[in-house]
């Protein structure tokens, strides 16, 4: 991709909030090419724990956010109409998530790679956590 950023979804930050093997590693990696949509901020902000709570703003200093703009909500809602009937486990936040990266012009990082349909062969950046 042209822009030299990557979207993470709340998966990989959840996953670097939680100290999963290998998400530290990629997130250093990315330094300051790591993107996030203010969706995955209201996700992550939603289900946090308490304890995690110091540790999520940190983390949410150190990203760049892009706000849902009119381009992401329409481009969402072609994506929405192009995969409901195939992959209705695509949430609304998924589907903005999609809409800003194809946006940037910029790679996705997930962790739910059969949530992300319209960006084929991709692949978790790292071993994704065993279901609980």
């Amino acid at each position: 991709m042209a822009s030299g950023l990557t979207v993470v979804d709340s998966t990989v930050l959840v996953d670097i909030l939680r100290g999963q093997p290998g998400a530290g590693e990629f997130a250093r990696a990315l330094e300051s090419r790591m993107v996030a949509s203010e969706v995955t901020r209201v996700e992550i902000m939603r289900g946090l724990r308490s304890a995690e709570r110091s540790a999520a703003e940190r983390l949410f200093r150190g990203l760049r956010w892009v706000p849902v703009d009119e381009s992401i909500a329409r481009r969402a809602g072609e994506l929405g109409r192009r995969w409901r009937n195939t992959h209705r486990q695509i949430s609304l936040s998924d589907l903005i998530v999609a809409a800003t990266a194809q946006d940037l012009g910029a790679q996705l990082a997930t962790s739910n790679v059969s949530h992300f349909p319209m960006f084929p062969g991709l692949m978790a950046p790292y071993a994704p956590a065993p279901e609980r």
